[in-house]
């Protein structure tokens, strides 16, 4: 199956996280015209976060291409602060 993947940035308002990054990623079945799922990414590397979105950005991808994008994201993106 192919999925089309596009990068929507949030904008973040708390004082504390003015340097991060975060929103998220909707990934959309083939021709639907609705996402399916969304990737949720928040991380303070934005120079290497904008790196690997300009890779996958408004792209057309394979399950597997798509699995890659999930697990980089979860590992690399998912810098969530702790309290």
């Amino acid at each position: 199956m192919k999925y089309y993947i596009s990068f929507i940035e949030e904008c973040i308002q708390h004082p504390s996280y003015l340097d991060y990054i975060g929103g998220r990623i909707e990934v959309f079945e083939s021709d639907a015209q609705y996402d399916c799922k969304e990737i949720r990414f928040f991380t303070k590397d934005v120079k290497k976060f904008r790196a690997f979105r300009e890779s996958w950005d408004m792209k057309e991808i394979t399950s597997k291409q798509l699995k890659y994008v999930e697990r980089k994201t979860e590992r690399d993106f998912c810098q969530f602060p702790k309290k």
